[in-house]
Formats: structure tokens, C-alpha cells, sequence
């Protein structure tokens, strides 16, 4: 091989090298970071399971609506006591076994909103690096997000790819100590979304359901101190019974 050659090879090789770096060292900086910083968080490992309907032990003799905020669902419980609330959200008890606060929903969710007040380039450019799925609703954003875990990490990604699994989980990252001990997904005729944490483990589970306009309605249960008669069957009797007020009501 003459110099001429070799020299041509190494600057063949140099410039190889400079356009990894120029395209993928960004985003594989980005990776190794996300991955070193998030893998042994908790929840980070955990996908969303589908909840199952289970029938309450003790069943309601005359069925209960509760409605707020243009929702309503079965009550659980055979007493609903509404205490004090303030503007944006409404607390009930639920026969002095657990608390549920139910947060008024806003006209879009926080994904939407920010698509509507982006330029269309700008819009398109989300869609590229997120994907046309992930963006077309706060729903498929956010169950997009519950389903990252550090093995979407990968090295032989595009560097697209890269950027968006590290945003991705590093989202997921944010909330994974309300789900450590429990992640689910529910989906009836009029409502879907998720269950983060189990009653029997944590002071607080976060229900997110989104109807089919994209509308989230969050809800917070705990269960009181000591009590025993509120518990999973209760909580999934609310959530497969939830639905938006019929029109006519």
C-alpha cells in the first residue's frame, strides 16, 4: 500500500469518526447518562397490567351516582359524604374507609396544549421525533411513556431514536416512585387510562382516565388508617363504572 493510499485511508477513517461524533455523540452522551441515572430507580422497570373487574364482597343493595365535574360513577360504598372542597377539586368519603379527591378536568391536556401553541414546523418536528402515534393524544403519550423501560435504551439506535427513548424514560423516571409498587391499565366503552400504585402499599393512588375527547379526569384515593373495607374490588368498581354524564342528564 503506498502513503498515498494510507493517507487517504486514515483521512477516510478521521472523517468517518467526525461524523459519528457530529451526529451520535450528543445523543449517545444523552443515553448513557439516562441509562446510568434511571436503571435502578423505582417503577422504572414496571409496564402498565391490565386491572380486572372484580365483584364488591359486600354489594350495594340500591345503586349510588356520584357525578362531579361532568363525570359520574357507581359509589362502592353505601355512604358518600362530600367534604369541604375548594374550586378545582371535590373530596369524598366513602363510609369512613377511604377518601377520594377528584380534580376538575381542564379543557385539554398538557401534550394538546402545547401542539396548539406550536407553529406547524414545529408540530411536524414533535411528530418526527416522538412519532404520529405517541403525539396524537395526551392518552397515547402518556401510555407511550408508562411502557418505556431502560431496555428501549439502546446503543445500535438511531440517534432520533436515542433522543426520544432518553426523554421518554426520563419522563417515566419523574413519576416511577408513585408506581413502584403497582402500575395498571384499564379501558371500558367510555374511559381509559391507568392506576398508579395499589391501595394495600401506598398512601395515595393516582387514577388518570381519559375519555374519548382526550379530557383527563384525575382522582386520588386513599384508604383511612386501620380500615379494611375499601380495597382493590372498591377501587376498580369505580373505575369500570366511570363514565362521562349522559347528555341527556
Amino acid at each position: 500500500m503506498t502513503s498515498r493510499t494510507t493517507s487517504i485511508s486514515i483521512c477516510s477513517l478521521g472523517l468517518g469518526f467526525a461524523v459519528f461524533l457530529f451526529f451520535y455523540a450528543r445523543p449517545l452522551v444523552f443515553l448513557v447518562q439516562t441509562n446510568r441515572e434511571l436503571r435502578n430507580s423505582p417503577g422504572i422497570w414496571i409496564v402498565p397490567k391490565p386491572i380486572t373487574s372484580t365483584p364488591l364482597a359486600n354489594p350495594i343493595a340500591k345503586k349510588q351516582i356520584v357525578s362531579y365535574f361532568g363525570y359520574q360513577f357507581e359509589s362502592p360504598a353505601p355512604e358518600v359524604k362530600e367534604e369541604p372542597k375548594a374550586e378545582n377539586l371535590v373530596v369524598l368519603n366513602f363510609s369512613d374507609c377511604a377518601r377520594v379527591v377528584i380534580l376538575k378536568p381542564q379543557p385539554s391536556g398538557p401534550l394538546t396544549s402545547l401542539i396548539h401553541q406550536m407553529p406547524p414546523n414545529a408540530t411536524r418536528s414533535f411528530e418526527v421525533v416522538y412519532g404520529k402515534e405517541a403525539v396524537r393524544s395526551d392518552y397515547e403519550f402518556r401510555r407511550t411513556v408508562l411502557n418505556m423501560t431502560p431496555k428501549d435504551l439502546s446503543l445500535f439506535a438511531s440517534p432520533r431514536q436515542m433522543v426520544r427513548n432518553s426523554v421518554l424514560l426520563t419522563l417515566k423516571g419523574a413519576d416511577s416512585q408513585r408506581f413502584k409498587n403497582g402500575l395498571y391499565s384499564f379501558e371500558t366503552a367510555q374511559m381509559r387510562g391507568f392506576q398508579e400504585g395499589i391501595l394495600a402499599l401506598d398512601k395515595g393512588v393516582v387514577i388518570q382516565a381519559f375519555d374519548h375527547q382526550d379530557h383527563l379526569l384525575t382522582l386520588i384515593v386513599g384508604t383511612e388508617q386501620g380500615q379494611v373495607c375499601f380495597g382493590q374490588p372498591e377501587l376498580s368498581h369505580i373505575i369500570f363504572s366511570l363514565r362521562p354524564v349522559p347528555v341527556s342528564e
